[in-house]
């Protein structure tokens, strides 16, 4: 923790992390983790409210400020609204130390980002003290559970970028530009020994950072499982680069990685296991062990729901134990729904990672239990996960008990009251989907949704909706579909609605292939290797079925 001599005569290359600790605290503490590893030779400052008694906090929290380039203000749903013992609202006490902390970096012209934690509404003037009026104003980022790999690269990226004009450089990856469909890959790459032409996953793989090495191979070797006989030498090849990664936690996440690829077919899992375990407990960073252990914990339940189920109880961070626990229990939830829903309730103060859980619970029981799945989707207390798993209930059931129709009125109703729009629209398509076989009127939940979407101000959150509905309407609309995929002028989110709308075509559509040249040819003209790996990973998966050798 810096205090004020420790922060004296710093330059200013810093990050300050603002928070709440009721509503950010866990974001907040895997993200000065994570800085270390992107951005390594920046200070990160944070918990600053903890200052050593005799020690003027408003004199430290400036003196960190200003030793700072960039503020990052985490802005949980209670942020603007928690109060204090005596029942008055935090924000309008200018001692309050997070509202300090944000306004002494708005009169110091710091740069802040403000960034809405799962789910948070974005900011109104009318909510703030005049002081902090202007936090409104600016452009915020999204932090999020279910896309937290996309949203703090996002925001690690950014980072880079605001800081590089210091150092003269970057530290790491840069954000996918807009790109051009026309800038394909070099067609001189060559291989190593000069023979002959690289393949586009080769090159991209030979040239990502090396932790994103294992993952990209593992990924591309899974989708390829039952058909590609190259399968074992692109796990070969996973296995040797996650070995050969120096830092702890990225080594143990590869081979956590590549044994899930593996799970199915290969008995030999067990040993990475272990390995992957056993490097994840040798960490000494608390929260760089806790990461990898999640992942960990993830991947053994399907094969040793007994020590996955142990794995949690050495994770020291509350949020990343909750991570832990409900990815066990959706691996458990086909096989053992008993002990996956005990795990599921076991889960406490996190909400959504709870209710994430339990729709898959509720979606394998469907079948063959649908009372309990019903119960289990009607406990769930987060708005759009209930509905997502009433909707899953009543679609497995649609053939056998129409009664349960009743379950996707439910579920549209509470769709509807939803007021974030991302969950909105995709809540909306979810439940136009499990509709697609029984009720025509699905088409004015789509549109709907489309237009929740189209008036999405976050770029991210508007494609990555626009892309699930595209998917959704291939069935029915599929001209409409087209033309949302053709809307996009980013090589990246092009690629992406037209795999979904081809693998949502696959068994029905013969001009499927069409679109899924088109998918590749948008992906090769992504700029940004790490972005291309995953829009072909992607359309690798919707390939894998029809075309195992392409």
């Amino acid at each position: 923790m810096p205090f004020l001599g420790e922060v004296a005569g710093l330059p200013s290359r810093g990050i300050f992390l603002s928070y709440r600790r009721e509503d950010a605290a866990p974001y907040a503490r895997l993200l000065q983790f994570q800085l270390r590893e992107r951005v390594p030779d920046a200070r990160v400052f944070m918990d600053l409210d903890s200052i050593e008694p005799g020690l003027d906090f408003a004199e430290v929290i400036r003196e960190a400020i200003d030793s700072c380039t960039v503020l990052v203000a985490l802005i949980g749903r209670q942020w603007a609204t928690l109060t204090d013992a005596e029942g008055r609202r935090r924000l309008d006490n200018p001692d309050d130390f997070v509202r300090f902390e944000v306004q002494a970096a708005l009169e110091r012209g710091v740069r802040v980002i403000p960034v809405l934690v799962d789910g948070a509404r974005p900011l109104q003037q009318e909510q703030l003290p005049s002081e902090l009026q202007k936090l409104a104003r600016l452009n915020a980022l999204e932090l999020s559970y279910g896309r937290y790999e996309y949203d703090a690269d996002r925001l690690f990226n950014l980072l880079q970028r605001v800081l590089a004009p210091e150092s003269g450089t970057t530290t790491g990856r840069q954000s996918p530009p807009a790109t051009n469909v026309e800038a394909f890959a070099d067609p001189h790459d060559v291989r190593p020994d000069g023979n002959a032409q690289l393949t586009e996953t080769e090159r991209i793989t030979q040239s990502s950072i090396d932790e994103e090495k294992p993952s990209a191979l593992a990924d591309v070797a899974a989708a390829a499982a039952a058909t590609d006989r190259d399968r074992a030498r692109l796990i070969a090849d996973a296995e040797r680069i996650a070995r050969s990664i120096t830092y702890s936690g990225h080594k143990a996440s590869g081979l956590a990685e590549i044994a899930g690829a593996l799970a199915a077919t290969d008995p030999d899992r067990a040993r990475l296991i272990a390995d992957a375990e056993r490097i994840a407990q040798s960490i000494t960073d608390d929260g760089e062990k806790d990461s990898a252990l999640r992942q960990v914990a993830g991947v053994l339940a399907a094969t040793d729901p007994d020590r996955a189920e142990r794995i949690p109880q050495s994770i020291t961070n509350d949020f990343l134990k909750a991570l832990a626990l409900a990815a066990i229990a959706g691996s458990l939830a086909a096989t053992d729904p008993n002990r996956a829903e005990r795990i599921a309730q076991s889960i406490t103060n996190y909400d959504r990672e709870k209710a994430t859980a339990l729709v898959e619970i509720a979606g394998a029981l469907a079948a063959t239990d649908p009372d309990r799945a019903e119960r289990i989707a009607q406990s769930i207390t987060d708005e759009d996960r209930k509905a997502r798993a009433l909707a899953g209930v009543a679609k497995a059931l649609a053939a056998t008990d129409p009664d349960r129709a009743r379950l996707l009125a439910d579920a549209e109703r509470i769709a509807q009251s939803i007021t974030y729009d991302y969950e909105k629209a995709s809540t909306l398509t979810v439940i136009a989907g499990a509709l697609a076989a029984t009720d025509p009127d699905r088409a004015r939940l789509l549109a709907d949704a489309e237009r929740i979407a189209q008036s999405m101000t976050s770029d991210h959150l508007k494609a990555t909706a626009l892309v699930e509905i595209a998917g959704a309407l291939a069935a029915t609309d599929p001209e409409r579909a087209r033309l949302i995929a053709q809307s996009f002028t980013d090589g990246y989110w092009k690629a992406c609605a037209l795999a979904a709308i081809a693998g949502s075509l696959a068994a029905t559509d013969p001009d499927r292939a069409r679109l899924l040249a088109d998918a590749e040819r948008f992906a090769q003209s992504v700029i940004e290797d790490s972005w291309k790996v995953s829009a072909l990973v992607e359309i690798a998966g919707a390939l894998a079925a029809t075309d195992p050798g392409r």
